[in-house]
């Protein structure tokens, strides 16, 4: 197994769904690229799926398969999920998720669950990364081998308001969830 780099983007994309709705689990999809020769899988951007319908749904089916339309389009795989749940203390990889990666079929499967005590850390990854040798048995990933890279200041870059996913989409397609053009990183 490689390592894995999320990226600042999909860093803060998915730190801004999860604090969109907090009161909610949220589900999102991880996009990038798998470098097979040196063994690394990099996170380039994050695409917001669910809030509402976060459970396996033809919903959730029609949302994945326009996402990895668009992720081909730009030469990018869908290479995983993240998942905040609206309990505080769950930091569990569930069936749901796994569920969603088994069916995703990466040649590099990533899950991370974003850890809800510690979002605002800036000393300790928010995130909690899971991978799977045969897609069916997910188990934590050692820590030495994923790179975290979320912008220290991530609350105060942009606000949840300017994210929205596939059901703020459903709701008013007017909303681009794809792109989500109004979350900028600013270094």
């Amino acid at each position: 197994m490689g390592s894995y780099v999320i990226e600042p983007l999909a860093s803060l994309k998915a730190l801004l769904h999860a604090a969109k709705y907090p009161h909610s689990s949220v589900i999102g999809l991880l996009v990038g690229k798998v470098n097979k020769d040196e063994q690394r899988t990099t996170i380039l951007d994050a695409i917001p799926l669910v809030h509402h319908w976060v459970h396996l749904s033809p919903i959730l089916e029609a949302g994945v398969s326009q996402a990895d339309i668009y992720a081909r389009s730009k030469g990018l795989k869908i290479l995983g999920t993240y998942v905040a749940h609206s309990r505080v203390n769950d930091n569990s990889f569930d069936f749901i998720s796994c569920g969603l990666n088994q069916s995703l079929k990466s040649e590099s499967p990533i899950g991370l669950v974003i850890d809800n005590q510690n979002i605002l850390s800036t000393d300790q990854s928010p995130f909690i990364p899971y991978t799977s040798e045969n897609l069916s048995d997910w188990e934590q990933l050692d820590r030495s081998k994923f790179i975290s890279n979320v912008p220290s200041n991530w609350n105060s870059i942009g606000t949840s308001d300017d994210l929205g996913d596939f059901d703020d989409h459903l709701e008013d397609i007017g909303i681009d969830w794809l792109v989500n053009p109004a979350v900028k990183l600013v270094l």
